[in-house]
């Protein structure tokens, strides 16, 4: 089964590598380097930085859900061997 991201990779991606893009994150330069684009686009890229700010703070508190669940799952385990649940 293709998913949107498999498509993304394979025909999106490759296409604004050739065309000079800088998806590496860790780039200072990466979002200042914004001025040639026409304020559409401009305004398209400020959003999409504003939503990975939000999608890296999603991923942060999930990985800190994870990790809480992680720690309860042997009190869980525990409750319903002893038949407590």
């Amino acid at each position: 089964m293709v998913t949107e991201a498999d498509t993304c990779r394979k025909y999106v991606l490759p296409k604004l590598y050739a065309a000079g893009w800088n998806l590496d994150r860790k780039n200072p330069r990466a979002k200042e380097d914004i001025t040639h684009l026409p304020p559409e686009q401009r305004r398209i890229v400020a959003e999409l930085h504003a939503l990975q700010g939000e999608v890296d703070t999603l991923k942060h508190l999930q990985a800190e859900t994870a990790a809480e669940l992680d720690a309860l799952l042997p009190s869980v385990l525990d409750r319903a061997f002893r038949g407590a649940l």
